[in-house]
């Protein structure tokens, strides 16, 4: 449910309403897993409740704060990797996470999910503060999404963190754009500026990007479409470092078949990656420095609704280098309007000195509350 307020608070601005709005959900999420470092089973509950407040004068101006309240108790927190998390460098400008209380085995903290004021004229809109700049064309991998990379194992994919930064987008035609953006970090030498165009040719969607991202110069494209019935959508990144040059590069898509189900097919290629797993680098995937290792993937996800409250889903990647992946069943319950319950396993196969094979399988249970 979200609750409005409609008020003329100010003489001059009566022309300009002020309206609120408050919306959000509650989410328990249960997950059992295995240490990579030790193979110890870990437990890790998050109860979590996020506020969605937004505040508008008129057409113009406007702000968002998605404020997160997460209770997490159990194993993980005590646990090698999350202190190993725990210890890595800040990389946002902004610190908008706190921590009210921590034990051995529980934690309640804060965050500040979204924060935003946003201001438009004309043909043009800007957007300050930490938002989802989403670039690109990308299911689960997302060469020119520079400034927000989503981890293709995530177990809350649909959770999107967002970047401080400063956004622009400025619409040139009914189908063009162009759109800027820039990120500070603490770190002078890692802060990013991009940008964007887009437009139209004949049936697709096409978009050119680039950027100082970080330590790295990248440039890039994507574009989005249909054959047939069948959506059509790639994508490819240049990246320049002082380390080493590589391409990345995804082609995906996606139809509705008969019968009420939905599927997705998408292939990877890393070129940041080795196809010798003797050189896999694992501390920089355990950080978060790297969100794989190998250079040739395949995803690909399968939908059903069973009932009219019931779905089931797959889920899975491919390392194609090295054998391993992921499977990933899941089963969907709409109990009652705006209550979602669903349960879900990360089932990993492969080497033990694979990408995936050294992972143990991750079961979790989610249930959700919109309001």
């Amino acid at each position: 449910m979200a609750a409005v307020l409609n008020a003329s608070l100010f003489a001059p601005m009566a022309a300009q309403p002020l309206e609120v709005g408050v919306a959000g959900y509650v989410k328990d999420l249960a997950v059992g897993a295995s240490s990579v470092i030790d193979g110890e089973r870990l437990f890790l509950n998050t109860a979590r409740s996020r506020l969605q407040f937004s505040v508008g004068f008129g057409d113009h101006v406007s702000g968002e704060a998605w404020l997160d309240t997460e209770i997490l108790a159990g194993s993980y927190l005590d646990s090698e990797e999350y202190r190993t998390i725990r210890a890595l460098a800040f990389d946002e400008f902004a610190d908008l996470d706190w921590t009210i209380t921590s034990g051995d085995d529980y934690e309640v903290r804060q965050n500040l999910f979204r924060l935003t004021a946003s201001a438009s004229l004309g043909k043009a809109r800007a957007v300050v503060g930490r938002q989802r700049i989403a670039w690109g064309t990308g299911f689960v991998w997302t060469p020119t999404d520079v400034l927000n990379p989503v981890n293709p194992v995530a177990i809350e994919r649909d959770e999107k963190a967002g970047i401080d930064a400063a956004y622009v987008e400025y619409a040139l035609g009914p189908m063009t754009r162009i759109e800027a953006a820039f990120a500070p970090s603490r770190d002078s030498d890692r802060t990013s500026v991009a940008g964007r165009m887009s437009s139209h040719v004949g049936e697709y969607d096409v978009a050119v990007m680039g950027g100082r991202i970080r330590d790295a110069w990248i440039v890039g494209g994507d574009f989005a479409g249909y054959a047939g019935d069948a959506g059509v959508r790639g994508e490819a990144a240049f990246t320049y470092s002082a380390d080493e040059d590589f391409l990345r590069a995804v082609l995906n898509a996606d139809y509705n078949f008969p019968g009420d189900y939905y599927a997705f097919v998408e292939l990877h290629y890393n070129g940041a990656g080795t196809r010798d797993r003797d050189e896999y680098d694992f501390a920089e995937l355990l950080s978060g420095q790297t969100l794989n290792l190998a250079q040739f993937y395949a995803a690909a996800s399968v939908s059903k609704s069973l009932s009219p409250l019931v779905a089931a889903s797959f889920y899975g990647v491919l390392n194609a280098d090295d054998g391993s992946g992921l499977a990933g069943p899941a089963l969907i319950w709409d109990a009652k309007e705006n209550l979602d319950v669903s349960a879900s396993a990360y089932v990993f196969f492969g080497a033990d000195d694979s990408e995936y094979g050294r992972v143990g399988n991750v079961y979790f249970v989610i249930v959700q509350y919109f309001f």
